[in-house]
């Protein structure tokens, strides 16, 4: 089908779905966080039939302590492996902490896209006036849309 645009996004850890409590039995949130990263490295490795990932951080949601148990620094291995893989196959940008924005941007990566993933209709475009900000605070001028699977890039208007 002629999608404009394809999001591979990353919900399953060996199976398992981190949103069920069931996951994190047995670990903690740092070895979980690490297994869903080292998880998006092999699927990363193996499908390309996308435009941008979404989800990077997706584990963190629903982690014992969250954001507590999360950074760009404590998982820099995982988090660079996976941001320079996008990079070289030209693929988007996915959607984690602005200290992973900016990593990604210090790398080399151009393609950002801007979206809510909204499940509900009040969430659509949910604090999309804060997007541009942050974005331009992480040094990108441009984000990008897609048309027929190729990015078209917008300025960022301050």
């Amino acid at each position: 089908y002629p999608f404009d645009f394809v999001i591979g996004s990353i919900h399953l850890i060996h199976g398992q779905d981190p949103y069920y409590r069931g996951f994190f039995e047995g670990r903690s949130d740092e070895e979980a966080y690490h297994e869903a990263f080292q998880v998006t490295i092999e699927n990363l490795k193996k499908i390309d039939s996308f435009d941008s990932l979404g989800h990077l951080d997706y584990v963190v949601r629903y982690g014992a302590h969250q954001a507590e148990e999360y950074s760009y620094r404590k998982y820099a291995e995982e988090i660079d492996e996976i941001l320079k893989h996008l990079i070289s196959h030209g693929l988007g940008f996915p959607n984690p902490h602005p200290d992973v924005i900016r990593r990604y941007k210090e790398l080399g990566g151009e393609i950002v896209t801007i979206g809510a993933d909204a499940h509900r209709p009040e969430h659509v475009a949910f604090d999309y006036e804060q997007a541009g900000e942050i974005l331009a605070g992480c040094g990108f001028s441009y984000y990008a849309e897609f048309k027929g699977r190729k990015p078209v890039f917008r300025r960022i208007v301050p």
